[in-house]
């Protein structure tokens, strides 16, 4: 492989990381608020997914993704 072409296999791999690690850290965050009833669970209910957009449950997305990978 030549080195253009191992650069960019590098760029991608290291774009596709950080786009499969933001996705955890979304999912963490829901989970967490469904877990300590930050956000009700009604999955008919509409009302719940703004929630979910909109909680917080940590201080940053680094303690999402810690939490996310070690428990």
């Amino acid at each position: 492989m030549k080195p253009p072409a191992l650069y960019a296999v590098i760029v991608v791999l290291a774009a596709l990381v950080v786009w499969l690690a933001s996705a955890l850290v979304h999912v963490e965050n829901e989970r967490y608020a469904l877990q300590i009833g930050l956000c009700q669970h009604d999955p008919t209910a509409l009302k719940m997914f703004d929630c979910l957009k909109k909680a917080q449950t940590r201080n940053g997305w680094y303690w999402h993704l810690w939490y996310a990978l070690g428990d």
